[in-house]
């Protein structure tokens, strides 16, 4: 300790002073300033020695915020405009070429004094420096990993009105090679978001005062021993920070979180060596109330408080949150094992899990800044609405705040997670950089492991199909599988998808998993209800459609002169013109160009309708399907590409669809055509997929046909004597001659009910009157226009729909105004 008078020592000492319980002293908040540089030169000019007497250096530094990021803090300063709007995210390219120092003032409270004081990082984008008072603490690269310092010799007690303690932090310049850092950041490109790679302290900062036994790791794992008692194996990892062996009491107390119950209680006396020490406390629960995905049970949570004493001597406390549940994975049935090798089915608690899912695109933004809690709340609402049990966070996107994990396992929300952001790239192959990434990742589950929410773990995304070298890849996250191994129990896939032609040539079976996304990449090659029935796997952990967010929406992030005809900003914002409005014409007959209005409707009436028939579909297929995933529920940017929520949480049309496709209890009308002659006799058949463990008797479905019109052609009445629990059956054949003549529209409206006239499930249909010989030609041809200017321009070059920007081979003096879109 420093400059501590006897005075103040005589004062910190009496009666009620010391505190004998852990303290924490969150230096989060707005008390931040920031300031840029040329790379190294910061300590060059002595930024690092900046100290609370010559605060005037700092003065015209910018305030900023923690947890936060860089390019939110130049943007509310002032020095950036917003990166969201327009094509502004390239003006700020800048941005990574600097140095970015971020400077915290503060006084410690009195309580900490003669306890050991340790400063504690959560997470920082992506590598840094540290100097508390001058004195260099330490170097870090890893956004996920947590990392602290001991400062006990180093934190000054003095009270002063700025504060005597003078934290500086160094951000090294953003990374610009994912290749070089993935694994342990994401990948800051992709098709919604190709501009600035983000950077900054992204997680809490914090100093945290104990005793010199600390409590580094608790991880409760339960065992069923009925359907109302359980086993906890309490696994607590000590340190201790002491030359010399400590007898201490290691005593740990369980109650539940959001639920009246008794407490728990276990302790034992322990010896610790100097460094890490592993120790494991069992306790039976003789009353569990388990934790249950929402559409199965109750979400059920408890806290374990961890103590650690050495007489009257308190060392430390921690309490965890987790709940009582096992995961455990079985083959789907109907696969043999030549055609599906590993354990698709999700069982929690002994019950088939089906996780009807979408991915979670990335945080609420990019920047974490502008990613507030209210945002992950509002999120996590709106996929329970949409009837999700399940959200994926896959590879090119990272691991969540702990917020995120914390909504999930109250909303009964399950998580099917890539351990670690590794998607779409060739890894390198030297060891220094795989020992790296298995050392976030084991930093990584050890962090997560206790949410009940997490049941399922992959390796990556898409790390074979483009890869240069696809058998060191699948070498690599073997190898991490195995890394992460003895630190969790949850079941470890490789990576997705495993059936495409690398993956099977790679030695993987040819019916395990897909990425279902050759009909919105195919250029008309095909229309839905060809396609998705051709498909034969037991998972589906991608499906991508896109659409237009709405108009309201577009309105903030397109320049007012760009808005409509589409100017080059739509493009910047991965507008793929060609796939729209092929996607139009397949589900509505018609390109929609005729306005933004009707551009934009069209878009997401054909996602929806898209992802609608596919979700049906393969829900139907359970048991030997397990799970679906749509590709993208959220993206963390504003887009004209994915999501069925947009940026600004507004619910596009094709919300809808998704919710409709995912009732837990679902009827459903298979079809196998959307396109009817006039008069021709449709033929369909309705199912009902009941995803609740609760049979019902008696029930009574309806079916409506309707013509363009709106009017009733066609009523059936019918009996389902039982639908069974966890099942999915087909009930009966239903058709209807075709009402109304080319160009028209028909509607099927479907309804279940049951004994007590109760609606278990609505559900409606839009199908057309028109010729699918003829029309599949057209959508050909628009897919084969598409190709061509592709072919010519760029897969992603966006200039191919601008010739004002140089995508023709000559330039016109109108083409050096704004351009817009071609064809619109």
């Amino acid at each position: 300790m420093k400059n501590i008078s006897q005075e103040e020592k005589d004062f910190m000492s009496r009666d009620g002073i010391v505190s004998n319980e852990k303290i924490v002293f969150d230096l989060s908040g707005n008390n931040w300033q920031m300031e840029g540089i040329r790379p190294d030169e910061g300590v060059k000019i002595g930024f690092h020695e900046l100290n609370f007497d010559i605060t005037g250096d700092s003065f015209n530094w910018i305030y900023a915020k923690v947890p936060g990021d860089v390019y939110t803090d130049l943007w509310r300063a002032g020095r950036l405009e917003d990166p969201h709007f327009g094509r502004n995210s390239l003006k700020a390219k800048w941005v990574p070429e600097n140095e970015w120092w971020y400077k915290r003032q503060f006084d410690v409270p009195k309580e900490m004094f003669n306890k050991r004081i340790q400063l504690v990082f959560d997470g920082v984008d992506f590598a840094c420096d540290v100097w508390l008072n001058g004195k260099f603490l330490g170097t870090h690269e890893g956004m996920f990993s947590k990392f602290k310092f001991d400062v006990s010799k180093t934190i000054r007690f003095e009270n002063l009105r700025f504060g005597t303690n003078v934290l500086m932090i160094r951000l090294h310049p953003a990374p610009r090679r994912y290749s070089q850092v993935a694994g342990r950041k994401p990948a800051w490109h992709g098709d919604y978001w190709v501009s600035l790679p983000p950077t900054g302290i992204w997680k809490p900062v914090y100093l945290e005062a104990m005793g010199t036994v600390t409590i580094e790791d608790t991880y409760v794992k339960s065992t069923l021993l009925s359907e109302n008692s359980a086993k906890l194996d309490i696994e607590v990892e000590l340190e201790n920070h002491n030359d010399s062996f400590k007898d201490v009491q290691l005593k740990v107390e369980v109650e539940g979180e959001n639920f009246k119950s008794k407490v728990y209680e276990v302790s034992a006396m322990v010896s610790v060596a100097n460094g890490t020490n592993n120790f494991t406390l069992n306790l039976d629960v003789d009353d569990a109330k388990l934790w249950w995905p929402w559409d199965l049970g109750d979400q059920n949570l408890y806290t374990a408080k961890v103590t650690v004493l050495e007489g009257e001597n308190h060392h430390d406390t921690v309490t965890t949150s987790f709940g009582i549940r096992e995961v455990k994975m079985v083959h789907n049935p109907g696969f043999t094992k030549d055609q599906v090798e590993n354990p698709w089915t999700v069982l929690i608690n002994g019950k088939r899990h089906f996780m009807r899912s979408g991915t979670w695109g990335g945080p609420p933004d990019i920047f974490m800044g502008r990613a507030h809690k209210s945002k992950y709340k509002e999120l996590i609402r709106l996929a329970k609405e949409a009837n999700f049990n399940n959200l994926r966070i896959f590879g090119w996107h990272p691991e969540e705040i702990p917020y995120f994990y914390q909504l999930c396992n109250e909303a009964g929300i399950t998580v099917w997670q890539d351990v670690l952001p590794l998607a779409s790239l060739s890894l390198p192959k030297d060891e220094a950089f795989k020992q790296a990434v298995f050392g976030e990742a084991v930093a990584s589950v050890k962090e997560q492991r206790n949410h009940p929410c997490i049941v399922l773990l992959e390796g990556s995304e898409e790390l074979f199909m483009t890869a240069s070298d696809p058998q060191h890849n699948l070498n690599f996250v073997n190898e991490l599988g195995k890394a992460i191994k003895p630190y969790t129990s949850l079941h470890y896939i490789p990576s997705s998808p495993l059936s495409d032609e690398v993956g099977v040539n790679l030695g993987f079976k040819p019916n395990e998993s897909y990425h279902a996304n050759d009909l919105f990449y195919g250029e008309g090659e095909f229309v839905m209800e060809d396609y998705f029935p051709s498909l034969d796997y037991a998972v589906i952990p991608e499906l991508a459609i896109s659409s237009c967010p709405n108009v309201e929406s577009i309105k903030k992030f397109i320049p007012e002169n760009e808005i409509w005809p589409p100017g080059p900003s739509w493009g910047h914002h991965w507008t793929d013109f060609d796939a729209l409005r092929t996607l139009n014409f397949e589900v509505l007959g018609d390109q929609s160009r005729d306005s933004l209005e009707k551009f934009v409707e069209a878009t997401q009436i054909a996602q929806g309708v898209i992802f609608q028939y596919a979700l049906e579909h393969f829900r139907t297929r359970k048991p030997r399907t397990s799970a679906i995933c749509i590709c993208h529920y959220i993206t963390f940017a504003p887009d004209m590409k994915w999501g069925i929520v947009d940026y600004y949480q507004e619910k596009k049309l094709s919300f809808d669809h998704v919710r409709k496709a995912y009732q837990p209890v679902l009827i459903t009308m298979k079809h196998y055509n959307r396109r009817w002659l006039p008069g021709e006799v449709f033929k369909g058949e309705l199912w009902v997929v009941n995803d609740y463990y609760e049979l019902y008797s008696n029930c009574k479905a309806t079916i409506k046909f309707l013509n363009n019109n709106k009017s009733i052609v066609k009523e059936e009445h019918f009996d389902f004597s039982e639908i069974a629990a966890d099942s999915s059956a087909k009930y009966v054949d239903v058709s209807c001659k075709v009402p109304g003549e080319l160009g028209d529209r028909f509607y099927v409206e479907v309804e279940l009910v049951d004994v007590e006239g109760s609606v278990l499930s609505t559900n409606d249909y839009m199908l057309l009157v028109a010729d699918k010989v003829k029309d599949k030609a057209v959508l050909r041809t628009i897919g084969l226009e598409a190709f061509n200017i592709k072919q010519k321009y760029g897969w992603a070059n966006y200039f191919r729909y601008y010739p004002g920007l140089g995508a023709e081979e000559s330039v016109n003096e109108a083409d050096k105004e704004m351009p817009t879109a071609r064809g619109f």
